[in-house]
This record gives structure tokens, C-alpha cells and sequence, in this order.
């Protein structure tokens, strides 16, 4: 999302199948079972942190990562969370960040999946092209991408691999009348409770901020409902 800065209009849905359609044939790591049963009750938790494999790496780069970007792609990781979707399936997602974080991330994404936090959906940032427009249309829960700040100069905190945005049509970013994305329109009551909403009192803000995380929910002037990030920006 935008730490702090404006944004343009996103992708049309057809641009999103096709970066979609490009990546598919990129090799992955095997993909979490749906979740472990605990003596025949609820699925457990699964989560998984590993190097970036080669598949990765040229997948991404001139994509989210080039040269010249913050971050090295060796300091970066591949985080592998099951998570429960807005159906109450368990699903299985990936999410690029930080090495130095990865951690405290999959300990964050374990909460909300006992609390049975639904989340759409987790695909990295180059399956849409590095377009953060494209990934917050289509309802995206992504962490990191090399790119500028929205509007503004400097890195976005998502450079850097200690950001992550969260449901991003049911926690818009807001400045003045600008809603993005633009379907996040009708979640800007937010006293209005429905699944996938952050909330100040809710799991996703205290798991967050029990790691030292700040919600852009809190920023004064505009909010970005979405965001997380280490530094609070």
C-alpha cells in the first residue's frame, strides 16, 4: 500500500489474468497440505520459512526486485502460511519478506489463523507484475515489492521487506475522497463489522503490534487500513 503517499488508478481485471497467466509456469516449492488435524478436530497451523530458490529469483527480478533496491535478494525469504480463506477453508499462501522478519511474520500469520482471520487471498507481488494497483483489485495479502513510494519519492516500506498488506478491498487506503482500490468503497464504515475487516480492537492489530508493528489505520490525515509495518510507516 501507500505509506502515506497518493496512488493511481489500477489494472483492469484482464491485466490481472494476464500477469497471473505469465507466472504459472514458474517452479515453486510443494504447497502446504491444507492443515494437519489435532487428534481429529481442528486443522493445525502449518507455516515454513525458506531461501528464495533460483525459480524465485528470476521470476522477480526487473519485476519486484532490480538492482539498486534496499535489500538484497539474499536477505530476503519465502514465508509459506495456511491461513483460513472467506469460505472457512484452509488455504495455503506465500508471502516474500525480509529474512531478519520472517519469524515474527509466520508467528503473526499463526494468530490470525487461530483466531480464524479470514484472508482472499496471499500471492506474492510479481505474479502482478509488481503492480501494487493490480494486487490490491484483486483482494491481495502481499508483503514485498522494490518500488517507490506512491506519489512521492523514496522507497515504499514494502521495499524493504518489513511491510505487509492485509485484505486490501476490506481495508482500503483513504485520502480525502480517494478510495483505492476502488471497490474498498464500500468498507469505509468501519464500524460496520464484516469478515476480513481490520479493526482497532481485532486480532490483526494486536498481533501485529505485540511484535512492534505499526497499523496505518492509526495514521492521522489519511488511512491505510491495510498496512503493517515495522517502522510504522
Amino acid at each position: 500500500s501507500g505509506d502515506g503517499a497518493g496512488r493511481h488508478r489500477y489494472a483492469p481485471d484482464m491485466v490481472i489474468a494476464l500477469l497471473l497467466s505469465c507466472v504459472s509456469a514458474v517452479a515453486e516449492p510443494e504447497p502446504l497440505p491444507a492443515g494437519t488435524a489435532q487428534g481429529g478436530g481442528e486443522p493445525a497451523f502449518d507455516g515454513r520459512i525458506s531461501p528464495l530458490s533460483e525459480a524465485l529469483r528470476e521470476a522477480m527480478i526487473g519485476v519486484t526486485w532490480r538492482e539498486g533496491c534496499p535489500v538484497g535478494l539474499d536477505e530476503l525469504s519465502l514465508l509459506s502460511v495456511s491461513y483460513w480463506d472467506f469460505d472457512g477453508e484452509v488455504q495455503s499462501g506465500r508471502l516474500i519478506a525480509a529474512s531478519a522478519r520472517a519469524g515474527e511474520l509466520l508467528g503473526v500469520f499463526e494468530v490470525l489463523f487461530d483466531a480464524r482471520f479470514p484472508i482472499r487471498r496471499m500471492r506474492p507481488a510479481y505474479e502482478y507484475g509488481g503492480s501494487d494497483e493490480a494486487s490490491m483489485a484483486d483482494d491481495n495479502t502481499s508483503a514485498f515489492n522494490c518500488r517507490a513510494v506512491t506519489g512521492g519519492g523514496g522507497y515504499s516500506e514494502h521495499s524493504y521487506g518489513h511491510a505487509v498488506d492485509i485484505n486490501t478491498v476490506e481495508n482500503p487506503y483513504v485520502r480525502g475522497d480517494t478510495v483505492l482500490p476502488p471497490e474498498g468503497a464500500g468498507y469505509l464504515d468501519r464500524g460496520d463489522e464484516r469478515p476480513g475487516m481490520i479493526l482497532p480492537d481485532g486480532p490483526v492489530v494486536a498481533a501485529f503490534e505485540a511484535i512492534g508493528w505499526g497499523w496505518g489505520g492509526r495514521w492521522s490525515g489519511l488511512k491505510d487500513y491495510q498496512h503493517f509495518s515495522a517502522t510504522g510507516r
